[in-house]
């Protein structure tokens, strides 16, 4: 979790591993162990959440979303990653063309192809 403040600056919050991809797991972290170490009115100030693409982690904020007061004001989105770049480079990155240095190579359009999962 990172936190924001009013001037800008950013600061992580809490760091977790949860090996377990269960929904209740998200649910009990979100619900129980967010309100137990902030407090429902510094839970009640968050107004994103952004998640990865698994399920039991987005659905569960969703959730508690529209079933409990304090997080009525926040939204659960997919990071930047995970819903753009990752769609972007599966489904339309292979289709850009390439060009061709002086020597007649192929090369990638751009640095990212070739740093790509490092």
């Amino acid at each position: 979790m990172a936190i924001r403040t009013p001037t800008g600056r950013t600061f992580p919050g809490n760091f977790t591993i949860i090996p377990s991809a269960k929904k209740w797991v998200f649910h009990a972290i979100y619900r129980l162990a967010f309100l137990s170490l902030y407090g429902e009115h510094i839970c009640s100030l968050n107004r994103l959440v952004l998640t990865d693409e698994e399920d039991a982690e987005y659905r569960s904020f969703e959730n508690l979303i529209v079933t409990h007061e304090m997080f009525r004001l926040s939204n659960v989105m997919l990071c930047t990653f995970h819903a753009i770049w990752q769609p972007f480079k599966r489904d339309i990155y292979n289709l850009l063309p390439s060009k061709k240095t002086k020597n007649g190579k192929l090369v990638e359009l751009t640095e990212v192809g070739r740093s790509w999962g490092k």
